[in-house]
């Protein structure tokens, strides 16, 4: 990140075992954030055209309320990737995602070589992945992932709170953070049952 998010790097979100029940998160809403199985596979069959596009990928100090969570004893630089999910040519998710340093090479080796490709495609076909219970947290424009995607999509730094709700996926003995922030496309967006 930059000066103004690394300013930042310890701002914690509140992350919960349950996504808070809230009038601004309308029902179709909250399916699109708690359904089960591949984000992108639920995407990808709710709209016509669907694409990935890698926004950065490089080391990065993880944020305050992250390297805990990934099992770190303190915060290094971790390999950090973030991209749209997009629908239609609107974008409808921002993914951000972190992978212990230590054992990116040979648990996530797949990584370097992702591009513009989506992240789901390899973690959902691969039997040794498994994908620890989801936290949920509300974020606001002051938030650092917020920062980081108002700096692609400005206009969003209008929006008053983003759902957002993360995971740690598990592979050998290395560990992968990914948060993911749900756009307004996703409020009118027709949410699929879960595949």
């Amino acid at each position: 990140m930059t000066g103004a998010v690394s300013g930042l790097q310890g701002l914690r979100a509140a992350w919960h075992a349950h996504l808070p029940h809230d009038g601004s998160i309308p029902l179709n809403q909250r399916r699109w954030i708690t359904g089960e199985g591949s984000l992108t596979a639920r995407l990808m069959s709710a709209s016509s055209r669907f694409r990935v596009t890698r926004l950065a990928q490089a080391p990065q100090l993880p944020f305050a309320d992250e390297w805990q969570a990934l099992g770190l004893i303190r915060p290094v630089p971790a390999i950090t990737r973030e991209v749209l999910l997009i629908c239609d040519e609107v974008p409808a998710v921002f993914a951000h995602t972190i992978v212990d340093p230590y054992r990116a090479r040979r648990d996530w080796p797949f990584l370097r070589g992702l591009g513009n490709r989506p992240l789901g495609g390899a973690l959902f076909v691969d039997p040794r992945v498994r994908r620890d219970p989801f936290q949920f947290a509300r974020l606001s424009p002051h938030h650092p992932l917020r920062q980081a995607l108002q700096r692609v999509l400005p206009a969003l730094a209008s929006v008053p709170m983003l759902p957002a709700r993360r995971s740690v996926f598990l592979r050998g003995g290395g560990a992968m953070l990914v948060t993911e922030v749900f756009l307004p496309d996703l409020l009118q967006r027709a949410a699929p049952a879960n595949t």
